[in-house]
């Protein structure tokens, strides 16, 4: 094909008028069909060395390149097996680490804050909430004596029946 391209220039060059001519009067030439490209010969000596260059009619003639042997795909390994890893184990330990900051920030805060309203006073009660403790725990030491008194009550009242049943008399129920 790059032939017939050079020998065309080659052939309008040569008739200079007649390439002016076309130009005014007559319109292009649609090729009828599209050029295929030319094949190139393969030598049929068996004498020519594959570098050397044939020349026919005047045209050099490049001698084909064989076609290169398809190369075995390889199959490259990075590591170990994919997803040794669980997704869940990957969440718990984002889960720790996240409460071991809290842990590790706030931890100092809370202890700070806690200090800073036990200096301030908020920390006190107020006087009414103080008196309404004093009468809880008065109540509660009352009825803990009322208690004691009648847990002592109920081991009497135990003892006095055990001494009874050990009579063998005082049984209800059996006549001799």
């Amino acid at each position: 094909m790059l032939v017939r391209v050079m020998l065309h220039q080659q052939a309008q060059s040569a008739n200079p008028s007649n390439q002016t001519n076309q130009r005014t009067t007559e319109r292009p030439e649609r090729p009828e069909r599209p050029e295929q490209p030319e094949r190139p010969e393969r030598p049929s000596s068996p004498d020519v060395a594959p570098n050397e260059i044939i020349v026919r009619n005047g045209v050099p003639v490049i001698p084909p390149i064989p076609p290169i042997p398809p190369i075995p795909a390889i199959q490259v390994h990075t590591g170990g097996p994919q997803d040794v890893i669980p997704p869940q184990a990957v969440d718990i330990s984002y889960a720790f680490f996240a409460m071991l900051a809290v842990i590790l920030i706030g931890l100092p805060l809370s202890r700070a804050f806690g200090r800073r309203l036990e200096r301030s006073g908020r920390g006190a009660l107020a006087p009414a909430a103080a008196e309404q403790l004093q009468r809880i725990e008065q109540a509660l030491d009352a009825m803990a004596i009322e208690v004691e008194r009648i847990s002592e009550a109920q081991r009497y009242l135990t003892k006095l029946q055990a001494g009874q049943l050990g009579e063998p008399s005082a049984l209800p129920g059996e006549r001799r």
